[in-house]
């Protein structure tokens, strides 16, 4: 996250908390449409936050993916990154709140331009309420922790359901409960509770998800294994003795000792 972004933990310790300018996210949105890229994903973020504060935070939204896919139907990808260089829109801080919101209002104006009649805009306009977090949702988030490990994702008879690693256990699970994937909507209805195992490493964190992946086989992995894990790491032993890891196309007749979806995925694993 680091390496995306550009915060660290120095950073994040020195920034103010939600409570302490939630009274300025209220001011300077009243009366007003908040304008994001998938605003409904942002939306929920922030009236789950007023929510622990114990306030019902309302607004109407415009979600500028939404408003592209109108406008610009023939675009290959609806990214904020993607899209606002298919459009040859300058970007600045990519990841951070500044540059991308600011490539968000330059995005937005570009297409207020193309809606002349101001049409699709008004009919884009989110007027209904959206539901925050379920309470029980908000109560097994507080549970975990913010560190490196595997997650387990159970239903209300004890199946596991699912299974996922991430250097952030918490907030993985966070993006589980306010996702608008199928995927996401499926774990919110299903889920019960979640157990985890912090492992303290990315690394053996990929391989034991990937291990224990293949040994519970959880209805919710099960499609994205057919299908998306197409590279291998091996081991083998050469002449002198040693043993080398190798990375290559996944072959079934090979007992690999992990999988990924791409190549690259596979090199930012091993170096």
């Amino acid at each position: 996250m680091v390496k995306l972004t550009g915060i660290n933990n120095a950073m994040l310790r020195s920034a103010p908390k939600f409570y302490e300018v939630a009274k300025r996210i209220i001011e300077i949105t009243q009366d007003c449409i908040i304008v994001a890229h998938n605003a409904s994903f942002d939306f929920r973020i922030l009236r789950t936050e007023f929510r622990r504060l114990g306030y019902n935070f309302e607004a109407k939204t415009l979600c500028t993916v939404e408003l592209a896919k109108a406008l610009i139907p023939e675009q290959a990808s609806y990214s904020l990154g993607k899209l606002v260089r298919a459009l040859g829109i300058p970007m600045a801080d990519r990841h951070r709140a500044s540059g991308d919101a600011l490539a968000t209002v330059k995005l937005f104006k570009m297409l207020l331009d193309k809606d002349v009649e101001k049409v699709i805009l008004k009919e884009l306009v989110k007027t209904e309420v959206i539901k925050g977090i379920a309470p029980k949702l908000l109560d097994i988030i507080e549970s975990l922790p913010s560190k490196t490990g595997v997650y387990y994702i159970y239903n209300q008879i004890g199946d596991l359901i699912y299974i996922g690693k991430s250097r952030n256990i918490k907030k993985r699970i966070n993006q589980h409960f306010t996702g608008t994937s199928t995927k996401s909507k499926k774990i919110q209805a299903a889920v019960f509770s979640v157990t985890y195992d912090e492992t303290g490493c990315e690394l053996i964190a990929l391989l034991k998800e990937s291990e224990e992946i293949k040994i519970n086989k959880p209805i919710l992995n099960r499609a994205q294994r057919k299908s998306i894990f197409q590279w291998a790491l091996y081991q083998e032993i050469d002449s002198n003795g040693y043993i080398n890891l190798k990375l290559q196309k996944a072959d079934g007749r090979k007992k690999e000792i992990t999988s990924f979806t791409t190549l690259q995925e596979g090199k930012k694993c091993i170096v």
